[in-house]
């Protein structure tokens, strides 16, 4: 217990503390001739603006904390040769070429029960790319091997079967020189402008033949930063230096009408094209726009640029929602991207529920193909992965706190049990969290298309060529890309709130409810050390001369 000496010591100490003091309201508490009344009037209002104070602080911050970040448009436009040219990939509808291989002939032979045990070996492969309807029944294979990949190297169609001729900015090229093929969920397609497989893959990866592969490097040119200053204006990526029709790609792409296959696909004839990143791989079957037979289709592209700034770097992605570069390394590419980071998700997740992949997906050597009796696996691994991400993500919304707390992985136990239960040979995956964020720089391109009937035999009637000698055996297409316009704006994730602006915030509402600043903290530390020190330090010495005295 203190005496009554050192509780009038600290009484006045307190009350010299309170004339000093800068923060408001105190020094009506420290006034000997104030009565108890004015006291506690003082102190409950001083009470309630340090609860509303606090109040407004912790609400300041959750917002800091939950909302850091801010998207919006850039200050200025941004030229169109500042960023590359889309990949274009180019998927004919005919899978493979009936003077190859006619998978309608061996469909109704199918139904008939007639087929011999070539042909359904013929059918399992087929079937990975073709739908086999009532046939599915039959087919057996579980996995496969690499046999199948020059399977469908020697049956689906070639660039003679494809591509007529190309233009770029307005410049004739033959078409294999600017085109390469590449294994996709389609079947083999040609891409313009991706990056060359060494780019592009690990070491992991396995790429079947000369896929992919064109042997022109990106020098001067990277994802997160674009293209060098020093950059000649023939690099690659290439880049379109000026918009409109006749500054873009332009294909001529022709079909035999002895190659249709009307019961392999949808029945609907033509090509598929994706316009996608250069370092992306392409997924045609999810988004894609059509190019039938005997038709001009003309796309305007309008880029659609995200970058981050360097502020952000010390949030961690959660936050800023996006990954800088190295901040996430993939297993089978060198660049990250959020559809290549997807693409190797679903891969890993596929061999982890069906023990193998699909024939496109990134995979390594020796990793087991899937046939055609895991089509019903891969397609519920594909559609799980999907439907369960958005359901975490709903949760997420819902309950923040409990999606903390909760993996992505405990609310797939549900339906992995119930699919284990279903096939008791397949086991459980270990883990199906892909993490997939988009990458901080992000490149994507939207398009405006129109299409008309295109009387090309009139075209080459007039050029005088022997091609219409068999018009009514060919269909020709005509494919025209190109920017629509010569800069555009692009967008920025930038700090909502930093350090400084919250500090700010802070200072502001202790400032407006309390009077408080920088200076009222170095007096209370002041009070609570230097000057009681002093104090202390005096009164002993006075005590030490009276003695004397």
């Amino acid at each position: 217990m203190l005496s009554q000496k050192h509780r009038n010591q600290m009484n006045n100490y307190f009350t010299e503390y309170c004339n000093a003091t800068s923060i408001h309201g105190f020094r009506y508490l420290g006034e000997q001739k104030r009565s108890y009344t004015e006291k506690i009037w003082w102190l409950v209002t001083l009470i309630a603006s340090v609860c509303l104070c606090t109040y407004l602080i912790m609400k300041t911050y959750n917002k800091w904390e939950r909302s850091p970040v801010i998207v919006s448009f850039a200050t200025k436009q941004t030229p169109i040769w500042q960023i590359p040219f889309p990949a274009v990939t180019i998927c004919p509808e005919t899978k493979c070429l009936q003077s190859e291989f006619n998978f309608t002939k061996l469909y109704l032979k199918t139904l008939n029960g007639t087929l011999n045990d070539d042909e359904l070996a013929t059918l399992e492969y087929l079937s990975l790319i073709c739908n086999p309807r009532m046939a599915i029944s039959l087919l057996k294979m579980k996995t496969i091997n690499e046999t199948i990949l020059h399977f469908f190297d020697d049956i689906s169609p070639n660039y003679e079967d494809v591509f007529l001729i190309c233009f770029w900015i307005g410049e004739p090229f033959y078409c294999k020189s600017i085109f390469t093929p590449i294994l996709t969920d389609e079947g083999v397609c040609f891409t313009f402008n991706m990056l060359d497989r060494k780019e592009l893959f690990n070491d992991d990866m396995l790429i079947f033949k000369d896929y992919l592969q064109h042997n022109q490097s990106s020098v001067g040119w990277n994802l997160e930063y674009g293209y060098g200053k020093n950059v000649k204006k023939n690099t690659y990526p290439r880049r379109a230096l000026f918009s409109g029709a006749t500054k873009g790609l332009q294909v001529i792409m022709l079909a035999n009408d002895k190659d249709l296959d009307y019961i392999c696909g949808d029945s609907l004839q033509g090509y598929k094209i994706l316009l996608h990143h250069p370092a992306e791989v392409p997924r045609v079957s999810q988004q894609y726009f059509r190019v039938p037979l005997n038709q001009a289709v003309v796309a305007g592209i309008k880029p659609e640029v995200m970058t981050t700034s360097s502020e952000l770097q010390s949030y961690p992605p959660e936050k800023r929602q996006c990954y800088f570069p190295n901040e996430r390394n993939l297993r089978f590419f060198k660049i990250y991207t959020q559809q290549n980071c997807e693409v190797e998700c679903l891969a890993n997740f596929t061999l982890r529920l069906c023990k193998c992949v699909d024939f496109h997906m990134p995979h390594a050597k020796f990793t087991p193909i899937c046939g055609a009796r895991k089509l019903g696996c891969m397609k519920y691994a594909d559609s799980m992965l999907l439907s369960n991400e958005i359901e975490t993500k709903l949760r997420e919304i819902e309950d923040e706190e409990l999606q903390k707390n909760e993996s992505f992985m405990d609310s797939l136990d549900s339906v992995f049990d119930k699919f284990v239960n279903k096939d008791k040979n397949e086991e459980k995956p270990r883990s199906s969290k892909c993490d997939c964020l988009p990458s901080c720089t992000s490149l994507s391109y939207s398009i405006e298309t129109s299409q008309a009937d295109w009387n090309w035999a009139e075209y080459f009637r007039g050029l005088n060529e022997t091609i219409l000698a068999d018009k009514d055996k060919v269909y020709l297409s005509k494919l025209v890309i190109f920017f629509k316009d010569m800069q555009f704006i692009s967008s920025e994730r930038d700090e909502l709130y930093g350090p400084i602006d919250f500090l700010a915030n802070c200072g502001g509402l202790l400032g407006l409810f309390m009077g408080f600043s920088f200076i009222s903290l170095v007096e209370i530390i002041y009070f609570l050390s230097l000057r009681l020190i002093n104090n202390i330090r005096k009164r002993r010495i006075h005590k030490v001369i009276e003695f004397d005295a």
